[in-house]
């Protein structure tokens, strides 16, 4: 359900209109689906910190910042006129989807959101529904397994790859509201996957070691950074739905070059980015003596691996 501030943005909305930039900037979306989760989550967060007066390990206020800063990216990239520029131009696709897979992920993982929102759900929620699903071997069994390198990696590639060249696929999800928030979900889905091994979301812990989580960063870099590639280097324009509906007074050609440039070349910088800092990380901590331990030898250690304490 879309809210339009302004008489303007309603026209400003639809496909067809052309031409009306100054009036995108009115067209808000109110999604329930979306807003009463994030409305929660930030509820529930909040309340779960101050239900932990004494805690058995730091939490400091920057991770609070990156979490609510992780919410907010998520209501921004779906919910601000970038949605409503997204039906129109290629490039605020791909402003999007880089925030809702790259973005969004990292900032709320960062924020070590396990403890504070266990913390703060309701009793019978908490002990009910996220202990009884918490006691069942197969739920564990399927977390571990989708939190897989290999499987969250292989994922993440295919949601991309398939959105983006699988015939149809791209088209209908700008032409279906269900289908389109299918898209936005299976990005944030496999955006979490990816980024659950590459941080740790206090108290528990990524799947690789330090120096395994710089190649597998790499590793799932390069089939994103080819896509945006092809992308950019096309002759020809990959999607035709975009013609007559341009916002901006550039051709499908240009446009579609920025939107693989978005895909490539940012994204890239972030990775290497991320690259550096657990490189830094890993130094710092085999500085002080502490070794790059491997997954399978944390696991054996009492209270280690993702079976952590999860209320602080």
């Amino acid at each position: 359900m879309q809210l339009h501030l302004v008489p303007g943005a309603i026209e400003a909305a639809h496909p067809a209109h052309v031409n009306h930039t100054g009036d995108l900037w009115g067209a808000w979306n109110v999604d329930p689906q979306l807003l009463v989760p994030l409305a929660l989550a930030a509820v529930w967060y909040a309340r779960g910190l101050s239900r932990w007066p004494e805690r058995s390990r730091e939490h400091p206020r920057w991770r609070s910042a990156l979490f609510y800063a992780g919410l907010l990216v998520l209501l921004l990239a779906i919910e601000s006129p970038l949605d409503a520029a997204a039906e129109h131009h290629l490039t605020f696709h791909m402003v999007q989807h880089e925030l809702l897979v790259l973005i969004a992920p990292s900032l709320i993982l960062l924020g070590a959101p396990t403890t504070p929102l266990l913390r703060g759900l309701p009793r019978e929620l908490r002990l009910g529904v996220v202990g009884g699903l918490a006691r069942r071997r197969a739920v564990r069994r399927g977390g571990r397994l989708l939190t897989h390198p290999l499987l969250a990696g292989g994922l993440f590639t295919a949601v991309l790859w398939l959105w983006h060249l699988a015939p149809g696929w791209y088209e209908a999800a700008l032409t279906s509201e269900w289908i389109h928030e299918l898209q936005h979900a299976s990005f944030v889905a496999v955006g979490f996957l990816v980024w659950w091994n590459l941080v740790d979301p206090a108290p528990l812990r990524a799947r690789l070691g330090y120096l395994p989580r710089i190649l597998f960063l790499l590793a799932i870099g390069v089939p994103k950074h080819i896509l945006g590639a092809l992308l950019t280097f096309a002759s020809d324009p990959f999607y035709d739905y975009y013609e007559g509906r341009q916002l901006l007074d550039i051709s499908l050609a240009t446009d579609q070059q920025i939107g693989g440039l978005i895909m490539w070349a940012p994204s890239q910088l972030l990775m290497l980015g991320v690259a550096a800092v657990i490189f830094a990380v890993w130094y710092g901590k085999s500085g002080q003596g502490q070794p790059d331990e491997p997954p399978a030898a944390r696991a054996r250690r009492p209270g280690a691996g993702s079976r952590g304490d999860a209320s602080g």
